[in-house]
């Protein structure tokens, strides 16, 4: 038996991800894929001799078997279609840092966007990511980098009662201990208003909100590459964010 053959075919993939929802007559799995009912059934039989789908009383549905795979098979429909969607950007980047858990999962991020700067515009990223958290309820970030906006950034969010939880670096918790309101911050700290963690082994950034997630990588020479972020919505990327920041707790120190 060849295992997750209906990703080597969208029909055949349109149709187990159909019968999914609710078993179908031939017509309504016709009309779901718009195609011919005669090629539907050619794929049917071929999906039956498989064991991934049975005829009974004039409707098709899936074998119990064909309802792993068709789960199966639309996750790794949708994963695909992320890094096909993004290509250059998991190309040129390290990915290394993703749990091979999340990389299962990272169909979660299908409906991410890329915000790039621009020749001109060379403050976008950072623009975008103080207007995505200006209005947060919750922050969990993850931050190997500084950048001075974000202290005043944070400040304004804690005293709007934001909850805040940063893993850094010792090299960004140095910087903050230079910042001008650096005594303030560690006020913060000890109030319990800011969680704040240690771990030198940081190789992405990423911010989970109450809304959005915004997730960063270093480039393939070792940098951090502040020039692009991918930013996404919807409560599948939501866990998905936060699945991310809690292995990365689990791993740091706390301040």
């Amino acid at each position: 038996m060849s295992y997750l053959t209906p990703l080597k075919s969208d029909l055949k993939l349109g149709i187990i991800i159909s019968l999914l929802g609710s078993k179908k007559k031939l017509s309504e799995l016709a009309k779901d894929t718009r195609t011919r009912e005669t090629t539907i059934l050619h794929i049917l039989k071929e999906l039956e001799q498989l064991g991934l789908t049975v005829k009974s009383d004039g409707t098709y549905q899936l074998t119990p078997l064909g309802i792993l795979e068709a789960h199966i098979c639309k996750g790794c429909s949708r994963s695909l279609d992320v890094l096909k969607k993004h290509k250059e950007f998991w190309l040129t980047h390290d990915t290394s840092v993703i749990p091979p858990v999340l990389i299962n999962n990272i169909g979660a991020l299908d409906e991410a966007v890329l915000v790039k700067t621009g020749e001109v515009d060379l403050e976008k990223v950072l623009e975008n990511f103080i207007s995505i958290v200006a209005s947060s309820k919750v922050i969990a970030g993850v931050s190997p980098v500084f950048h001075p906006d974000y202290i005043t950034v944070f400040e304004e969010l804690i005293n709007r009662n934001c909850k805040v939880e940063l893993i850094v670096t010792s090299k960004v918790l140095a910087k903050i201990q230079t910042h001008p309101n650096h005594e303030r911050l560690e006020n913060f700290i000890a109030e319990g208003k800011i969680g704040l963690y240690l771990n030198d082994s940081l190789r992405f950034a990423l911010t989970v909100t109450d809304k959005y997630v915004s997730f960063g990588l270093f480039n393939l020479s070792g940098t951090y590459d502040s020039s692009v972020d991918l930013i996404c919505s919807g409560e599948e990327a939501l866990e998905w964010g936060n699945q991310m920041f809690k292995q990365t707790l689990d791993k740091s120190t706390k301040v």
